[in-house]
């Protein structure tokens, strides 16, 4: 499956909200209260995806012939936002090269010690396969249940694990 990976622009926020609402309404929202579901719906439309883009958040593509493939978002310097792949290339290991594109050039500008991220109930094995560990159970926000994860790159206190 050819692909290739590419920083988001403004103009591409629609195509990643046509990409997050499906995957979000199979395979979060089950998990979610009426409310939670409508507050994740919301916040994936594309004049959301907008605001992130102008934010402070950045986003990387993964795209074949076909259109948009996956999607990864950082949030600040150290906060996994999005990593979201279609049906069709789930499986394939493009999540990990979505993530592993990512943290790349996050340490090109950063340097982060670690990445945290809050991950649904069904992306939680994903997770720990990459190196994240929850850091309580899960928890329930505004209708949202997600378990916060942590990945520590460098150690920076006595008692620090590494992966």
């Amino acid at each position: 499956m050819p692909y290739q990976i590419r920083v988001a622009t403004a103009s591409d926020h629609q195509a990643i909200s046509a990409l997050l609402l499906p995957l979000i309404e199979k395979f979060i929202a089950p998990d979610c209260s009426a409310e939670g579901t409508a507050l994740l719906l919301g916040s994936m439309q594309p004049q959301a995806i907008l605001g992130y883009l102008h934010g402070d958040y950045r986003y990387w593509l993964a795209e074949d012939a076909q259109g948009v493939l996956g999607v990864v978002a950082i949030k600040g310097s150290n906060h996994l936002y999005h990593l979201f792949v279609a049906e069709r290339a789930q499986g394939q290991g493009l999540a990990r090269q979505l993530w592993q594109h990512a943290l790349a050039q996050c340490a090109e500008r950063d340097e982060p010690d670690e990445f945290t991220v809050n991950a649904s109930l069904y992306a939680e094995p994903m997770y720990q396969h990459l190196g994240f560990a929850a850091e309580q159970g899960p928890r329930e926000r505004m209708g949202i249940i997600d378990v916060p994860m942590r990945l520590i790159l460098r150690s920076r206190f006595k008692g620090d694990v590494q992966p």
